[in-house]
Formats: C-alpha cells, sequence, structure tokens
C-alpha cells in the first residue's frame, strides 16, 4: 500500500507522522500527530514522490487518537481508487491473513550520501498479523510484527497514522507502539470503532462521494466487493450501491431479521421473486440492519457478513474460516439455483461445528420449484436448517410504502445527490453541468417511463430522466434503456481514450455484449472472449490477417477496467442484468440475428464460457425473446458444442414456466435445422431426443432423472466404426476449444500457470450433469426409460379409473340413500364429495408429481378410508355377515387398485409414465 502513504508534517509542535490517503486527496492519520493539544490547525502532507500539498482537518475524534484531512485531490493520489474499509472477523488458524502497515519511522530517517548532516524520511513497509481478539477489552488490535527484531518503540515513532491493511482493505490506523513485546507490537486503531464514532461515515462520504461500508476483510478472499463509485449507469443502479433509499418490503425485512435473531447457531433459508424487483437490494438493507447495535443492548457487537463469491479469490477456498467467526454471521448467496455445488460445501463444514457465533445462510434465486425442495429435504433434519419456508417477493412488495410518483421522484432525487457527490469527489463527468431544475425536487414527469412494474425498471426511468437533464443529446431517446446505454458509452469512451485508442462505439458494444455473455473467470477465459468477440464483430470481412495482439490485450484490460468483477474472476459484466440484456439484444438485431449464434460455438470459448452463455440468456427469456431464439439458432447450428449444456441450462436452472417456452424453441429450432439440405441427420436426430428428453423431465418433474438416467451419446463421427462405446464419454468440446494465442507473455503465464485449474468457481470446476435422455446403450449395463402411449394400455387404464369412480359413486350412493343412520341434506352430498374426491387425486396425482408434504401423503388414504367405511356399511345392509376387519380390508383391495389406476390413466392421456429398468 505504498501508494496510499502519506507523511504528515505538523511545523508548529514539530511532530512527524504518517497518513493513509483512502481517496485523492483524503488522510485519515493519528490526532496526536495532525492536532496535538487539540490544534486543529491546517498542516502540510508529502507523499512518497515528494509532493506536497496543505490538508485541513474535516473530522477528528481525540478520544479515538484519529482525524481525517482533506487536501488538493489533483496533487496526491490523483490515480487511487476509494479505499475499502475492513474489520477482522474470524481465528482460523489455517487461513490467518497477512497484514501489511506502511509509513515512515524514526529508524528509517536516512542521512543523505552527500549531506551527512541533513536526514530524509524513508519508508517501511512491515507485516505482521493480527487476531480479532486482541481488541475485545481494550479496545486496540494488536499488530504483532512477523520480524521479531523490533528494537525499541522510540524507532517506530513516525509509525502513528499509517493504514494497516488487510486484503487490501483498511482495517485501522496505528496510533503508538509497545515498548512491552518483545516480538514487536503495534497498536491499531480498528476501522469498526470509527464508524461507531459520530459523523465518521458522514465525514468520510462528504469527501469521498461514497458511503463507507464496513466488510470483513478476511472473508473478502470468500465474498464479493461492494463496487467502485464511478458515473456509470451500471455503478448507480447497483444493489450494493445502495444509491436509492429502501422504499417498501418492511415485512420481509422484518420476518428476515426475526430469523437472523433465533436461538439456533446455524440456519438456512431462500429469498425467491423474478429478477429486478429487490432481493439483493433487500439483503444489503439487512446486512446494514444486523451490523447496527440494537436499542436494549447498545453494546452488544452487530453483525458481519456479505454476499458469497462464485469465484473466490483464493483456491482452493478456505469455507472453513466461515464457522470461526467471532462475530454472528450472515452469507448471502445470489443466484444460488445454479450454485448447489458451492452451497453443499459451506452447509458441510458449518453442520460438523459445536457451538459459536449464529450463522446464517440465505439463499437467493429467481425461483425455487426446481431446486429449493431438493435441497431442503436433502438438509431437513440436521443441525443446519429449521423450517426451511422461503420468503417469497412479489414486483409490487418493493414499492409496498409508497406510490409509484413518490418512489420515482425519490429515485430521482437520490440519484442526482450522488451524482454530485462523485462529481464533488474527483469523478470525472462528461455532461453539463446539473441544473436549477435538478437541484431540486424531481416531479414526476413522465419524459421516459418504466417498461414494467420492476422496482428496477422504475429505477432506471428515473436514472435516464436525470441523465436526460444533464445532457441534451440524451433527451433523443425515449425508451430508458436506450438513455443509459448512451450514458455507458460515454463512460466507455473515456476509458478507451485515456489509454491512447480510437473510440469505435459499435465494436465497444460488440465487446461489452460479449462480456457480459461469456463472462471470465480467468485472464486466459478474458483473453479468449475478447478475440472471439473481435471475430464475431469483424465477421464477413475477408480475413487477411490476424488480430493484432497488442490491441486485443489494450481492450481486454479496458472492459476489467470498465467493470471489475468484486471478487476473484477477471472481470464482472455491466448491470443490471435488465440493462446488459438490452444491450445484448441491441446487438444482436444490429447483426441480423448472427451475433449469439456465432459467439456461443466460437472455438475460443471454454465450456465453462458457453455455459454462462446459456444461463445468461435463459435468464433473460422473459424480457428479451430474441436472445432465447438466437441461442436455440447457435444449438441448432452446433448441437454437439451446446445442446447438452443448453438441456442441462434449462432443466437444471430454470422454473418450468420459464424453462417451457426455452425448450420448445429449441425444439422448433432443431426441427427447421434438420430440413435443411445439407443438415447431419443422425445429430438432428441425437438432438431431438435430447431435447424430448428435457421436456419430458420437466413435465414429469422426475428428481433424480440426472443421476439415473444416461445421456443419449452423439451420433459417430463419420468414418467411424461406432463400436467403441467408451470414446462416447468423452466431451464432444474436447479438442475444440482453441485458446487465444497473443504471443509470449511471461508475465500472463505467470499469473494463469498451475493454478489456473483452480480459479474457476466450485460449480464450474465440478463435473457437469449428464444430459437427458431416454435411452443409452453399453456393453456392460443398459438403461431403459419407457414412455407407456400404446393405446391398450391407455383403454386398459381409462376402463379400469372409470369403473372405479362409477363404484364409488354406487355403493356411497346406496348407503347415503338408503341406510337410516344418514339423514338430512348431508346424505345427497355424500355420495358427489367423496366420488369428486377421487376424480380430483386421479387428476392431481396423475397429471405431475405432486410436491412432497403432509396433506399430499395423508389425503389419498383419508379418502380411501371413508370410501371404505361406506362400503362396509353397504355390505352389512345386504346381509354380508363377516367382521368389519374382514369387510373393510377386502373393499380396500378393491378401492386402492382403482384409485391407482385411475391416476395411471390421468398420466396415460395427460401426464407421462415413466420407469427405468436395466439389464
Amino acid at each position: 500500500m505504498e501508494q496510499r502513504t502519506i507523511e504528515v508534517i505538523n511545523p508548529r509542535v514539530p511532530m512527524l507522522g504518517s497518513g493513509c490517503l483512502v481517496a485523492p486527496g483524503v488522510v485519515l492519520t493519528a490526532h496526536h500527530v495532525a492536532c496535538p493539544g487539540g490544534d486543529m490547525q491546517p498542516v502540510t502532507v508529502r507523499d512518497k514522490a515528494g509532493r506536497t500539498a496543505e490538508a485541513e482537518v474535516v473530522w477528528a475524534d481525540a478520544a479515538l487518537d484519529v482525524v481525517l484531512l482533506s487536501a488538493d485531490r489533483f496533487v496526491l493520489g490523483t490515480d487511487l481508487s476509494v479505499a475499502r474499509w475492513g474489520e477482522l472477523t474470524c481465528d482460523y488458524p489455517a487461513a490467518r491473513p497477512m497484514c501489511t502497515m506502511t509509513g515512515f519511522p524514526r529508524a528509517m530517517r536516512l542521512a543523505l550520501p552527500d549531506d551527512p548532516h541533513t536526514f530524509v524520511p524513508d519508508l517501511k513497509s512491515v507485516d505482521g498479523h493480527i487476531k480479532p481478539e486482541t481488541g475485545s477489552r481494550g479496545g486496540h488490535y494488536g499488530f504483532e510484527l512477523s520480524d521479531a527484531s523490533t528494537g525499541s518503540a522510540d524507532l517506530w515513532r513516525g509509525m502513528s497514522g499509517a493504514g494497516a491493511f488487510c486484503h487490501d482493505m483498511l482495517v485501522g490506523v496505528a496510533t503508538f507502539a509497545s515498548d512491552h513485546w518483545q516480538g514487536g507490537l503495534l497498536y491499531v486503531m480498528p476501522a469498526a470503532r470509527l464508524f461507531a464514532s459520530p459523523g465518521f461515515t458522514d465525514a468520510v462520504t462528504s469527501v469521498t462521494g461514497m458511503a463507507p461500508q464496513l466488510q470483513p476483510a478476511d472473508l473478502s478472499v470468500l465474498f464479493t466487493d461492494v463496487p467502485d463509485p464511478q458515473l456509470s449507469s451500471s455503478y448507480l443502479l447497483h444493489a450494493r450501491s445502495a444509491v436509492v433509499p429502501m422504499s417498501g418490503m418492511p415485512g420481509q425485512l422484518d420476518t428476515l431479521d426475526a430469523w437472523c435473531r433465533t436461538s439456533r447457531s446455524t440456519d438456512i433459508t431462500a429469498v425467491t421473486g423474478m429478477g429486478g424487483i429487490g432481493k439483493t437490494r433487500l439483503v444489503t438493507e439487512l446486512l446494514h440492519r444486523l451490523a447496527q447495535p440494537r436499542p436494549e443492548q447498545p453494546t452488544a457487537r452487530g453483525w458481519t457478513g456479505g454476499f458469497l463469491a462464485d469465484t473466490p479469490l483464493q483456491q482452493p477456498p478456505p469455507y472453513g474460516m466461515l464457522a470461526t467467526s467471532k462475530y454472528p454471521l450472515l452469507i448471502a448467496v445470489d443466484y444460488a439455483e445454479t450454485r448447489r455445488t458451492q452451497i453443499d460445501q459451506i452447509l458441510d463444514i458449518l453442520a460438523a461445528r459445536r457451538g459459536g457465533q449464529p450463522v446464517r445462510v440465505l439463499l437467493l434465486a429467481r425461483g425455487h420449484d426446481n431446486w429449493w425442495p431438493s435441497l431442503r429435504l436433502a438438509r431437513q433434519g440436521t443441525s443446519v436448517i429449521s423450517t426451511g419456508a422461503p420468503v417469497a417477493i412479489d414486483p409490487a412488495d418493493a414499492l409496498s410504502n409508497t406510490s409509484t410518483e413518490s418512489a420515482f421522484d425519490d429515485a430521482k432525487r437520490a440519484f442526482t445527490e450522488r451524482i454530485r457527490a462523485l462529481r464533488n469527489a474527483g469523478h470525472e463527468w462528461a455532461t453539463s453541468p446539473l441544473t436549477p431544475d435538478t437541484e431540486e425536487d424531481g416531479t414526476f414527469t413522465g419524459t421516459v417511463k418504466p417498461d414494467d412494474d420492476k422496482v428496477i425498471s422504475l429505477h432506471m426511468a428515473a436514472l435516464a430522466e436525470v441523465l436526460t437533464t444533464l445532457n441534451d443529446s440524451f433527451a433523443r431517446h425515449e425508451n430508458p434503456m436506450d438513455v443509459l446505454i448512451a450514458h455507458e458509452m460515454s463512460y466507455w469512451r473515456r476509458i478507451v481514450e485515456a489509454r491512447g485508442l480510437f473510440f469505435d462505439e459499435n465494436l465497444m458494444r460488440t465487446l461489452v455484449s460479449v462480456q457480459t455473455v461469456t463472462g471470465a473467470s480467468r485472464r486466459s477465459d478474458a483473453r479468449a472472449a475478447v478475440a472471439a468477440g473481435f471475430d464475431v464483430h469483424y465477421s464477413g470481412f475477408p480475413n487477411t490477417a490476424p488480430h493484432d495482439g497488442d490491441r486485443l490485450a489494450a481492450y481486454e484490460d479496458i472492459l476489467t477496467a470498465a467493470y471489475p468483477s468484486g471478487d476473484g474472476a477477471r472481470w464482472g459484466t455491466m448491470g443490471p442484468d435488465l440493462l446488459g440484456a438490452a444491450l445484448v439484444a441491441e446487438v444482436e438485431e444490429a447483426s441480423d440475428q448472427q451475433f449469439i449464434e456465432q459467439l456461443l460455438p466460437h472455438p475460443h470459448l471454454s465450456t465453462e464460457q458457453r455455459h454462462h452463455g446459456l444461463t445468461v440468456i435463459a435468464r433473460a427469456t422473459p424480457d428479451q425473446p430474441a436472445l432465447a431464439a438466437g441461442a436455440a439458432r447457435a444449438v441448432a447450428a452446433a448441437p454437439k458444442q451446446l445442446l447438452s449444456l443448453a438441456a442441462r441450462t434449462v432443466a437444471a436452472e430454470l422454473d418450468p414456466e420459464v424453462a417451457r417456452p426455452w425448450l420448445l424453441g429449441l425444439q422448433e429450432a432443431i426441427t427447421d435445422q434438420a430440413q435443411q439440405p445439407d443438415a447431419d441427420q443422425p445429430t438432428s436426430a441425437w438432438a431431438a431426443g435430447v431435447v424430448s428428453a428435457s421436456l419430458t423431465h420437466l413435465e414429469t418433474g422426475l428428481e433424480d432423472y440426472f443421476a439415473s438416467v444416461d445421456a443419449i451419446p452423439p451420433p459417430p463421427e463419420p468414418g467411424s466404426t461406432g463400436h467403441d462405446d467408451d470414446d462416447l464419454d468423452e466431451d464432444a468440446d474436447d479438442g475444440e476449444e482453441a485458446e487465444a494465442d497473443w504471443g509470449t507473455d511471461t508475465e500472463d503465464e505467470a499469473e494463469d500457470g498451475p493454478e489456473d485449474e483452480q480459479t474457476a468457481a466450485p460449480d464450474a470446476r465440478a463435473p457437469l450433469p449428464p444430459a437427458p435422455a431416454p435411452h443409452r446403450s453399453r456393453s456392460t449395463k443398459t438403461v431403459h426409460v419407457h414412455t407407456i402411449t400404446s393405446p391398450v394400455a391407455r383403454a386398459v387404464l381409462t376402463s379400469v379409473g372409470l369403473a372405479h369412480l362409477a363404484l364409488v359413486a354406487f355403493v356411497t350412493g346406496s348407503i347415503a340413500y338408503s341406510s337410516d343412520d344418514f339423514t338430512g341434506p348431508t346424505s345427497w352430498l355424500l355420495p358427489p364429495v367423496i366420488t369428486l374426491f377421487h376424480l380430483v387425486i386421479g387428476l392431481l396425482y396423475g397429471h405431475r408429481k405432486m410436491p412432497l408434504s403432509l396433506v399430499a401423503v395423508v389425503l389419498p388414504p383419508a379418502i380411501i378410508v371413508m370410501t371404505v367405511l361406506c362400503a362396509v356399511n353397504f355390505s352389512n345392509m345386504h346381509g354380508v355377515h363377516l367382521s368389519p376387519v374382514t369387510l373393510g380390508a377386502a373393499w380396500a383391495s378393491i378401492f386402492s387398485p382403482g384409485l391407482l389406476a385411475l391416476t395411471y390413466a390421468v398420466r396415460a392421456w395427460l401426464g407421462q409414465i415413466r420407469y427405468v429398468d436395466t439389464k
């Protein structure tokens, strides 16, 4: 952190010390260095290059011995980002993080070689460890130096005010050194205590343009980071930027707060709802609420937590840290439906712990029908889950406490204030200044309107209107998406031109769309995606020469700078999802519907990137159906590369109401492809079988389908004998994933060396489940999945089912209308009610798999028992003299198979009857 280290000079004392640049021109240092005796006059600050500036006090706390200074941001730290604030929360010896501190200690005041009487301070960086419990009583972290030869504490004078960093997060500021610790000890004021001091967060917000957030620094290798403040649409709309205050969901927030504060040691639940309705924002607000001390316990320590990274920074991920948190911990997992392997790893670790602070795992997903029941069933009765009741969010919940007009005005006001704060903090802005209209409260003018009732759409419309006020050129756009994308282009332009390149608007649209679709866990993935993007963008032009490697590398760096990942991935994507999908849809239309079809099967892309792309497109299907059509054409054109991935993506990750139209479109595209004159008919037949099996899986809801049925092998390549069954198990993509070769780059090879295979997300590294298929033959074992479609079978089942209904109606009707035990109007209702229940059970249980519940298990036996009781009375009325038990068993042996036949008759006509046998 040398670039953040500042020398603080108070000539009036005189006093020398260190400081830390937390943002351009913003210095955090010790109070006794900058303001000895309460002197609040300006001091001189100087960076390691010798640039000096005068700094004024903007916040001070003498009791904490910390002060915040503001200097000229164009002189000091011009290129620095805003520092992240953190605290140490875990004591996990296997992965205890190294902390670093850099300052100007007295021991480093060196004499100049040509002037022995002149001394100049020099930098000293020290490494060490901070154990979280060291601040539990005295309120100071103990920074234990790694090198024990520290000498007298007097030699460390001058380090006061230096920032202590852990994983690039500022966890505190040094205040003094101990002369009583043999191994060397510096005392650090924790950042958590600064956050609790009145006025500190407001002061940081005013000078940086960004409200500081306290994150678990030691867990940063497992959690995603908050986005860097930028004047981009993507940052302003990011849920974790928390630009717009919460305007709804008080019930869900209270429910989750109460769930966190139960007496359980560990628990897990899900928050479900469609994309763009505020799930991530809700959890961000929950984390903020939990971090605050409760009024009834003002001295109690608040919670910590964050969003689990899809691609953790450290590989293999030290998930064991999560079980050693010294504070209550909330772990949020976004897109949980796609991360089952990672979730299971964490739950296994939490299940093995004994005692400790409460830990809550909160899963965020767009739906729950396709994954949550199996996860809850697998963990039911264990120590990590209680009821597992999910919290559902509807689109209207985010605006439950306000009107649309008020929410729109509040959003406009919030965006205006954040833009002004960012500009005042030095962030560049390529538009006109804020006008008097935007200084006042906004009004619902309707210049741009949301496309739907999602809260993110309303926020996008509000931001678009603010941007239209700031830049007259945006006024030509009526759609909020167009305004936001136009603004993003000004953001891209600044980044591109800062690197001395010509800004090609259409090329950047293509490359950002590629970035959105493919993702990149590693630098090699990012470079491959950029190379594929150039190929797709210039498709159709003569391939006279390869693309310039330096230019490709420059654009990979541009995309990484524009949208950093926030975790261990090489880059992130433009957000929110609606905005990214809209840009991809524009590029798809501009390419005459060729972009997706050419990109997904591109040989440079990895299987992981293709899978990522199909997932992104599947999620965007409700809002951008054209993208689903493009993906279907891509899969139909390259089924051996993409079909198995598409089948897994749709069947495993999407709820049925979204998955069905997606698969039907894919089926239509494969049919169209098969009708082409040059179509490969064996491959088309194989592809049709895979899609048909996926649709069957979707309709029947067989939970263990992927585990019990092997994939249909792709047809053998022309010229092969087709007898080597083992070869069919190999991935069809093997040998086709070429890596972009941009020449010798030893630095990149070092970065992407042996650890590359471990840097992917856990779910990406794990083998994907086999694609669904109705048949697979091997020499040792054959798995058959049969579908009963025989007219004779259906006729028999239907006849038995109808006869069962008739018998039930006759028996119950006879006893109701003839027996003296049944009198009054209820006797006329009994036969139709019992008969109707039999019919309803047959329809419900026959058409689809019923979710496992108490009612689903108890209802059929209960109806059978009621029918049998009526039948026993019927027998007694007609002189059958047998014991009630014998009569009951006899009638149960008639009614039970009858109801089962009725259920299977419904499955034969409306559902699917499937069974597996092996030979």
